[in-house]
């Protein structure tokens, strides 16, 4: 299990403490939120998507600011390319090496990495290497955690380009093309 070191943390925290800057409208949550190990905050309806994706700040912890998840990337796999009118996203990587496409400018990022990607800029990411690879996502608003959870309640066998554009379509996003290598949802 990777660890995060202090200046990734902090990090971390700096990001998510501009987040009531941004102009987002909520109310404090006054309460404490601790994600354990290998445990999710969010009850998704799969286990695969469970596994995929564990939720560690939900939006409703947040009061609506934002959603961090742990993202466990299977080899060669990586997401649809797509778009986001509602988030901003950023990315850490913890393990592995991943390539991000956004716009036209591709970033290949080892551990220790990360890419912000703001909303309406068309992306898609890919874990180069031969194991699985890890990243921390922030999600600004939070609330993608709905998202996942109603692609990860679609059955494998029903998932295709038609219905990923219809569930993209009621969380803001736009399906633009097919992952760069392989999808991440297959695996």
């Amino acid at each position: 299990m990777s660890h995060i070191d202090r200046r990734t943390l902090l990090y971390t925290f700096g990001v998510a403490s501009v987040t009531p800057l941004l102009g987002w409208p909520m109310t404090a949550s006054g309460k404490v939120v601790v994600a354990k190990p290998e445990k999710n905050r969010f009850p998704f309806g799969s286990v695969q998507q469970a596994r995929l994706s564990p939720c560690k700040l939900t939006s409703e912890d947040s009061a609506g600011a934002l959603s961090i998840f742990e993202l466990n990337v299977s080899p060669r796999t990586g997401t649809v390319r797509h778009l986001h009118h509602r988030e901003d996203e950023w990315f850490y990587v913890l393990s592995g090496e991943f390539i991000f496409e956004a716009g036209q400018d591709r970033y290949n990022l080892p551990a220790g990495a990360s890419i912000w990607l703001p909303r309406d800029i068309p992306h898609v990411f890919a874990n180069l290497t031969g194991v699985i690879g890890k990243l921390i996502a922030i999600c600004q608003p939070g609330g993608f955690e709905k998202f996942l959870d109603e692609l990860g309640n679609t059955p494998a066998g029903q998932m295709n380009e038609a219905r990923m554009k219809e569930v993209m379509a009621r969380y803001g996003m736009e399906y633009l093309g097919p992952p760069l290598l392989g999808s991440w949802r297959e695996h």
